[in-house]
């Protein structure tokens, strides 16, 4: 009986308007569509770039394919089934949300290994190759995939906490029940906001290390030019983790706390489904804007001929990661 009920609240017909449905439409569109080409780009030049065939690059590519699935699906399915009141997409709603939420814990587990690669490669340049190994790489791949695998089918299948399409406010929202508000905030919104802290501590100490190594790098330097060059990637990689940081937090705090004291369904919309995509569209043109090098790459290099792309960057893993992710 149950299930029936919850079958007839998914697949009933929407509240809002046409109208109101194709300005929801379009602004998911736009947002969805730059994130999938911005996530797609970095995914192929990561996969294919001989400069990135790094534990870096491995880390970034792997992110990438999992924004690119997150992307794809608010466009390919969110979209239509907004637009065109699908009641077999309303049906299937709640594993859409679940696949989205998977790929959202994939991107933050990513970024964190990707803080801590920074932080061994400025920290212990010479143990660098040692500890992120291709062995070791696929072993935080494979947990970056696996622990929200396990979180998302604790909360939603085992416990039956699924995230339905909600057309007051045009959102994936959670089960209300007593349980399931227990499960979310624990196994949801702490371990998310567990992990960015994580994130923002592991850069705070990696901008630490690049200010302590800073007197010991320029004397390596061959000449100032190089001095030059290593700062101006210091200044870009500490503006990538304030706006990366600041990024996550801010979407955190509007999809968990602002949309709780919403009651008006746009503004619900703007807290949940707008911030939820646009973190992953603004993550990608964050690394595509502050890059200098990647941009090159972008705009000169076409996908087929990324594999001949002539190696210009230093061999050193400091300046790998420094010169590909700064």
């Amino acid at each position: 009986m149950n299930s029936t009920n919850e079958t007839e609240l998914l697949v009933q017909p929407a509240v809002s308007s046409q109208s109101q449905r194709i300005v929801v439409t379009m602004v998911i569109f736009v947002i969805s569509l730059t994130g999938l080409i911005g996530n797609l780009s970095v995914f192929m030049f990561a996969t294919t770039l001989k400069t990135l065939q790094n534990s870096f690059g491995r880390l970034s590519a792997s992110q990438s394919f999992a924004e690119v699935i997150l992307c794809a699906v608010f466009m390919f399915f969110y979209c239509p089934m907004v637009l065109l009141d699908i009641p077999s997409f309303k049906l299937a709603s709640a594993h859409a949300g679940l696949i989205l939420l998977f790929c959202y814990d994939v991107c933050i587990f990513s970024h964190l290994f990707i803080a801590v690669n920074r932080l061994c490669a400025i920290s212990f340049p010479i143990e660098y190759s040692n500890i992120f190994n291709e062995r070791n790489t696929r072993v935080l791949i494979g947990l970056a995939y696996a622990i929200p695998c396990f979180t998302s089918l604790y909360m939603h299948l085992a416990n039956n906490c699924l995230l339905p399409y909600v057309d007051f406010g045009w959102y994936f929202g959670v089960n209300t029940s007593a349980d399931c508000d227990v499960i979310r905030f624990y196994v949801d919104f702490c371990k998310d906001f567990g992990v960015v802290a994580m994130i923002a501590i592991v850069d705070v100490m990696t901008i630490i290390m690049i200010k302590v190594t800073a007197p010991g790098m320029r004397l390596m330097s061959a000449n100032c030019v190089q001095s030059q060059k290593k700062r101006e990637r210091e200044i870009t990689f500490v503006k990538q983790c304030i706006i990366q940081g600041a990024v996550f937090t801010t979407e955190l705090i509007f999809f968990f706390i602002i949309s709780g004291m919403q009651t008006q369904p746009v503004m619900i919309f703007l807290c949940t489904t707008v911030a939820w995509s646009l973190v992953h569209t603004i993550d990608p043109l964050v690394l595509i804007l502050l890059n200098r090098e990647f941009r090159n790459m972008l705009m000169k290099n076409p996908i087929g001929r990324a594999r001949t792309t002539r190696v210009t960057y230093s061999t050193q893993p400091i300046d790998q990661v420094s010169s590909t992710h700064t």
